[in-house]
């Protein structure tokens, strides 16, 4: 089914909203606000339609540009549902989506605690990426063998697969891997999931199902090295190919950077950090803890944890553990005497009992790290209700051409 909407406003989760002819709302990826358009229809519900934009019928947008990637634009896979936004507005798009976010979901009450600090969050790029328009930023893609042997990606919301011939989205180093060649398709099966990861400190490598390979048919250790240099410091660490890094090529320093001067760890302090993953943040704590200090990781991940471990072996005084991390665990660690607890977790955030939780201990200073701007203002709220004072939100485009954002709230 196809429309004809105006749309008004930007959504959260990459879309921009309209009225169908009927009156019900549809969010319409790939539009922009102002533009009247031609929507076709991908989901249908009582009272609201999902689609994306396949022409624009009137009023273009001054800040529309051609999505140079067909596999990631309308109707395809959506891996890049803001390429056809001009690079140097997707951090406004992404600010008016954080804007609206604080207002609906945190309320009120955070808005105001954000004026009376003198914060007003707006979201800021890399300098580096205006260079190529946020393209070619990626150190690690995703993709999935199709019934044909190639690699895709899932349409999305469906387990249709789009076959991709290109990656507008990595860094340059992937593409010397030959991954769109057909080179790969006798070392997997349909179904098969398929990464390839472009480290800091070590070759690439392609994992195809849990086994690693840095050519089709050699195979290779499964642990690369990544090096991250913040400040004239190196921090260095061994993390399982198959497992979980920060994606932006400048990501992990930059998130190692704010949380660092955020927490504001000082030689002594007893830190806990929650969802802890290989131990990015978890160096630079205990590296400012010192050795009279001490930092207590948690993390679900059993395989980060063991790489965790590996990352942390020149610092006696910073423990990792594989914990189940929920609301009682939270409510339980909160007891204890922290100076400072520092949280990175999944999209869903912590949950208002967890968060209020952490907002009730001890701890002096709370860093909390969100990949979603619903679930921060969820939480933050939860924390300011609770009693605590926001200092900062740092917002930063670790996911350029897409919707994501990253963000760094602090709370006293």
């Amino acid at each position: 089914m196809r429309i004809e909407t105006e749309l008004a406003d930007i959504a959260h989760g990459g879309a921009c909203v309209g009225r169908a002819p009927d009156g019900r709302a549809v969010f319409a990826r790939f539009g922009l606000p102002g533009e009247k358009v031609a929507v076709e229809i991908t989901a249908e519900r009582s009272k609201l339609l999902r689609g994306d934009v396949v022409e624009v019928l009137d009023a273009a947008s001054e800040h529309r540009v051609c999505h140079p990637w067909p596999a990631g634009g309308p109707l395809g896979a959506g891996g890049a549902d803001l390429g056809h936004v001009a690079f140097g507005w997707q951090s406004e798009w992404k600010t008016r989506v954080l804007a609206s976010t604080i207002r609906r979901i945190g309320g009120p009450a955070l808005s105001r605690a954000l004026a009376a600090a003198g914060i007003e969050p707006r979201v800021r790029a890399f300098e580096a990426d205006a260079a190529t328009g946020g393209w070619g930023t990626r150190t690690r893609i995703e993709t999935v063998v199709d019934d044909a042997g190639r690699l895709a990606m899932h349409r999305e919301g469906t387990s249709d697969t789009v076959a991709l011939d290109t990656m507008p989205l990595a860094v340059p180093e992937l593409e010397e891997l030959e991954l769109f060649s057909g080179a790969w398709s006798a070392q997997a099966r349909p179904g098969t999931r398929v990464k390839a990861v472009a480290p800091s400190g070590s070759d690439p490598v392609v994992v195809v199902g849990g086994a690693a390979y840095w050519a089709p048919g050699i195979a290779t250790r499964p642990f690369v090295r990544e090096d991250v240099v913040v400040d004239g410091t190196l921090y260095a660490y061994r993390v399982r190919a198959s497992g979980f890094w920060q994606v932006h090529r400048e990501g992990a320093a930059e998130l190692v950077r704010l949380v660092s001067a955020a927490a504001d760890v000082a030689p002594g302090d007893a830190v806990l950090e929650l969802y802890s993953g290989a131990g990015l943040l978890t160096q630079p704590l205990a590296q400012a803890a010192g050795p009279t200090g001490m930092v207590e990781s948690f993390e679900g991940s059993r395989q980060g944890v063991e790489d965790a471990r590996a990352n942390l072996r020149d610092f006696p005084t910073a423990i990792a553990r594989t914990v189940g991390i929920d609301e009682r665990f939270v409510a339980r660690a909160a007891e204890d005497p922290y100076d400072v607890i520092v949280a990175d977790p999944p999209r869903s955030g912590l949950g208002k009992p967890a968060a209020a939780a952490l907002a009730g201990s001890r701890a002096r200073r709370i860093v909390l790290v969100s990949c979603d701007p619903a679930a921060m203002a969820r939480d933050v709220a939860a924390m300011v209700a609770a009693g605590r004072t926001v200092r900062a939100l740092d917002c930063v485009d670790m996911f350029p051409n897409t919707h994501h954002f990253e963000t760094v709230a602090v709370l006293d």
